[in-house]
């Protein structure tokens, strides 16, 4: 079959593509319509039945970017297979010109095949690659016996087709498309280490609470930290009530994950009918990998637009207030992304270590998806939050969620309960992890106050009693016990208790994370199996990954058996901490008769 390329032609910046990676329409321009008018006795040419396909095509098309959009309608979930392949699922997706791609039946490659993996990994960053879909088609069927000008047999047919190609290019803020109606989105870092953006409602009321996220991605093994200062106008901090916001992030407090969420807590001020900004100042950035001091520029400014009717309102009508044009442009530069391919360096080359599907929620909502959410929504269930699925779900933590936990335990007594009596509450887990943390109890007193220290101090208003807390750093838990200091009547109490984490305990507990394989040394012979085992010390999260260097080396499975090849020979055998990439260990195999 003879391979056609038409290219695309519009006013976003050309950029190169992988070969064969494009096959498109001539132009994007799908209007004004035209379709043929027909009489007895016209004479029609090869042009009069283009016309009458492109009219319906260009309707359809124009159609499916206005009103369904850009996204995986259904199926195409990306599998991995092995270390260095992946599968396509069958399914459907609509690109950014409204064609559909049809993926009839699953598809397998490797991951090197693949258009675009060498100008991928020589970007600059190897630690993730983007794989993405676009529509192609293709001449085929050739006419016997009728030539074209040039002397050249025409085909009869035009097969739609798709490519599969890899990229490290991150799309724009805009392309969530329902996303951006309600909230905006600002990239105010960008580096092959690190992203960071700030999401912000675009509109409050006077005086409304509201929530900055700020979403951290790193790509990379070094732990990053970060902090700098973001001036408000129009806006304070919730916490304080100050027009200065200061963001600060370290990577050593978090199961290291690649992606975080930072949620601060602002208010806008008693206006109306003005924006509200949020701006990054660069003057206060500092950046850091590994604690070594790194250079960065930081610039970006998000604004909020204060109003005084209804926000729902006033979302729906900017919504349908957008012009055709502005909204066809905007989505012309538009990848379809399938997945987010992580990768692990092994040697010359890299290995997939996870897949996380359509990550920028890239998604097309058909009638029955659309009546299914209706229901639930109707029927009060909970859908949970608009983020897409991924292939492996984790929680998002919060600013400080992993320095400082909190809450009340009950305790029971026995009403009239004598001096010097000793009560204990059952173990509590405070879920800062494993290690060394501090406790401070507090009395909730009856005019619902809090009183810390020596109860004894407020005898009028709080019960006489002396608390202490047992901490047990190996299981990340704590037990709180009670004691009278006179006759108590009340039947329970009810205490407050603050576990606080520091921070050099928690970077500790992270070099001191490690993994040794049993047996440390290996010796079997040929195609013989033997199980290993890796025991994690100080990690909460024991999943390890078993790869084998050189390939060739046998195999392990996610088990730890290990299967020994037919060639004799020394190989490594790797295990590789899924919750931090960084700790690993190996052993040397050595396969003989």
């Amino acid at each position: 079959m003879t391979e056609r390329t038409i290219r695309i032609y519009s006013n976003a910046k050309k950029e190169e593509r992988p070969r064969g990676a494009i096959g498109t329409m001539k132009n994007t321009q799908l209007y004004p319509f035209e379709r043929n008018k027909y009489y007895y006795g016209m004479l029609l040419s090869v042009e009069d039945f283009n016309a009458e396909q492109r009219y319906m095509n260009d309707k359809r098309r124009l159609i499916n970017r206005l009103v369904h959009g850009m996204g995986v309608v259904c199926g195409l979930n990306v599998v991995r297979l092995d270390d260095r392949t992946v599968s396509v699922e069958s399914g459907m997706a609509l690109d950014n010109t409204g064609r559909e791609i049809i993926v009839d039946v699953p598809v397998t490659k490797k991951l090197q095949m693949i258009n675009g993996y060498e100008s991928a990994m020589n970007s600059g960053s190897n630690a993730y690659v983007y794989l993405c879909l676009e529509y192609s088609e293709g001449e085929r069927g050739a006419a016997y016996g009728i030539s074209d000008a040039e002397g050249k047999e025409p085909h009869g047919k035009i097969r739609e087709n798709y490519n599969l190609y890899l990229t490290s290019s991150e799309p724009d803020d805009s392309i969530d498309r329902v996303r951006d109606i309600c909230e905006q989105t600002v990239t105010v870092f960008s580096s092959d280490q690190l992203c960071i953006r700030h999401i912000t409602p675009r509109y409050v009321n006077p005086t409304m609470p509201f929530e900055l996220r700020v979403e951290v991605e790193t790509f990379t093994k070094q732990f990053a930290a970060f902090s700098y200062d973001i001036q408000l106008v129009c806006l304070n901090s919730e916490q304080d009530s100050s027009p200065v916001l200061s963001v600060k992030f370290n990577e050593m407090l978090f199961d290291k994950s690649g992606k975080y969420t930072l949620v601060y807590k602002l208010r806008s001020t008693n206006v109306t009918d003005t924006a509200g900004t949020l701006k990054a100042d660069p003057s206060t950035f500092t950046l850091a990998f590994d604690k070594v001091p790194t250079a960065g520029s930081l610039s970006g400014t998000s604004s909020v637009s204060i109003i005084d009717g209804s926000i729902e309102d006033a979302a729906i009508r900017a919504g349908y207030e957008r012009d055709m044009d502005s909204m066809l442009r905007s989505t012309m530069s538009h990848r379809l992304y399938l997945a987010r391919i992580d990768l692990v360096n092994a040697g010359d080359t890299a290995v997939i270590e996870d897949i996380v599907n359509v990550p920028f929620r890239q998604y097309v909502a058909g009638g029955v998806m659309l009546s299914a959410m209706h229901r639930l929504h109707r029927e009060g269930v909970d859908t949970g939050s608009e983020q897409a699925p991924e292939s492996k779900p984790s929680a998002i933590p919060k600013a400080s969620d992993k320095e400082v936990a909190s809450g009340v335990c009950r305790i029971d007594l026995s009403s009239g309960s004598l001096k010097n009596k000793v009560f204990c509450s059952e173990e509590i887990t405070h879920g800062l992890g494993l290690g060394s943390v501090t406790i401070l109890l507090g009395i909730n007193t009856p005019d619902k106050k809090t009183v810390y220290g020596d109860p004894q101090i407020f005898k009028d208003s709080c019960p006489q009693l002396s608390l202490a807390a047992k901490t047990d750093p190996s299981r990340g838990s704590f037990v709180i016990g009670v004691m009278t200091s006179q006759t108590v009547l009340d039947d329970f109490v009810e205490v407050k208790w603050t576990a606080i984490r520091d921070a050099d305990e928690a970077v500790s507990e992270k070099n001191n994370m490690k993994i040794m394989i049993k047996p440390n040394s290996l010796i079997i012979k040929p195609r013989e199996n033997r199980y290993l085992e890796a025991v994690c010390v100080n990690m909460t999260n024991k999943t390890v990954r078993w790869s084998v260097v050189p390939e060739t080396g046998g195999s392990v499975d996610h088990n730890g058996l290990y299967t020994a090849p037919a060639v004799e020979g020394v190989y490594e055998v790797v295990a590789l901490s899924a919750a931090y990439p960084e700790v690993k260990a190996s052993i040397m195999v050595v396969v003989r008769e």
